[in-house]
């Protein structure tokens, strides 16, 4: 990573060089020295830094709706209660999120509930069998 991709990098974040200092718990001296180009940087940095950027520009804040007030009346007192009625994210530019693993369902492979299990008479499946 060059010095000129570090700094549009730390820009996107808001960082300057004492707070990717902080987050690394290096000197302050690196960093600058890294964002100014005098020191190269760090391979395991460079790949830090520029996911974090990625995924910083792929997901912008949610958008808050307008705050509802209610009042509701307890044995102590009227209470004013504030809540939001929900919080909608923008779709993400590019980025599909997904769980860690796909999960498929029961009957996606075609075995319906009452064809799985072990019949009394028949032999368990951990068991060996005769070849």
């Amino acid at each position: 990573m060059i010095a000129g991709r570090l700094r549009e990098c730390l820009k996107s974040l808001r960082w300057d060089a004492g707070d990717l200092a902080q987050e690394l718990g290096c000197s302050r001296t690196d960093a600058t020295r890294w964002i100014e180009g005098r020191a190269p940087v760090p391979l395991a940095v460079a790949a830090w830094i520029e996911a974090l950027a990625k995924a910083h520009n792929a997901l912008p804040p949610p958008r808050l709706r307008q705050q509802i007030s209610a009042t509701h009346t307890t044995p102590a007192g009227a209470v004013v209660v504030h809540a939001f009625p929900a919080i909608s994210q923008s779709r993400p530019h590019g980025v599909v999120l997904q769980p860690p693993y796909p999960r498929r369902h029961m009957l996606a492979g075609g075995l319906r509930p009452g064809t799985v299990g072990i019949h009394p008479k028949e032999n368990p499946d951990h068991e060996p069998r005769p070849l």
